[in-house]
């Protein structure tokens, strides 16, 4: 009996895979944009890296604070639920083109026929009222509207029926169709609804824009398996503009981007939860 037992303890155990991680989105295959970030940490580590993709941004925000996750590519309203959570590092972001960032915003959409044209009348009026937004977690389709709705007295919570539709495309169609009377999205589909369709975008109504989102940073969760350090170098030098451009192909926010550059805390210091 002492010699298995002698025998398993000179065979080191197999290291346990790093979990590299995001949260799904339909219109993307993100394993496929995840690929070369978990082949790079696992080369750096030493170790097997895996692909975990959560269902939400607020799945992903809470498996990063219990260390589920290893490394992950955020958006900004993950980002923002974790930011405080321990041994947890920014360690860079993807460097957006101008241009993309000046498009990546959350607008409130109402039907025409509502009569609402102001935020402060959506917030009197929203217990009469159906709502759309994204998913939980989505920065441009949820969160930077109910900070929106806050500042007028109103809520989420406040509508007679709340909608999680999935996609920003898909809480515009609930509009279009008449399943909603407000929606929260990003504002691209409705760009879009606009040039294809001027007939169908005039029975909406926008009623707000926010000021334009910075697309969330990779995270990493500091231990002694994990060298984040080391991470970060590699994603900020010469070999981290593949790996920019295959995040970037997931992500509309970063559209375009080939290049990560430094995390800057203050770039990011307006955005709280609540």
């Amino acid at each position: 009996m002492l010699l298995p037992l002698l025998l398993s303890l000179a065979v080191p155990a197999q290291a346990a895979p790093l979990r590299v991680g995001t949260y799904s989105y339909p219109r993307y295959d993100r394993r496929v944009a995840l690929g070369p970030i978990a082949a790079l940490v696992g080369r750096i580590a030493g170790r097997p890296a895996e692909i975990v993709l959560l269902p939400t941004p607020t799945a992903l925000a809470e498996a990063l604070c219990k260390g589920e996750v290893d490394v992950a590519m955020t958006n900004l309203g993950a980002f923002v639920e974790v930011r405080d959570c321990p041994n947890l590092r920014a360690v860079a972001v993807l460097d957006t083109p101008p241009p993309v960032l000046d498009r990546y915003r959350g607008i409130l959409l109402v039907r025409r026929e509502t009569g609402i044209d102001t935020l402060d009348a959506l917030g009197k009026r929203a217990s009469g009222l159906r709502y759309s937004e994204v998913l939980p977690g989505s920065t441009s389709g949820g969160l930077v509207q109910a900070e929106a709705l806050r500042s007028a007295g109103s809520a989420p919570s406040a509508f007679a029926a709340r909608r999680l539709a999935g996609t920003h495309e898909a809480a515009l169609a609930d509009l279009i169709e008449s399943r909603a009377d407000v929606a929260a999205l990003t504002e691209d589909p409705w760009r879009k609804l606009q040039a294809s369709d001027p007939a169908k975008a005039a029975t909406l109504r926008p009623i707000w824009r926010s000021a334009p989102l910075p697309p969330g940073p990779v995270v990493c969760h500091e231990g002694p398996a994990t060298p984040c350090a080391k991470i970060q170098a590699a994603l900020l030098g010469t070999e981290g503009g593949a790996i920019a451009v295959a995040l970037a192909a997931g992500w509309s926010e970063a559209d375009g981007a080939t290049r990560f550059m430094a995390y800057d805390r203050a770039r990011y210091e307006a955005f709280r939860t609540r």
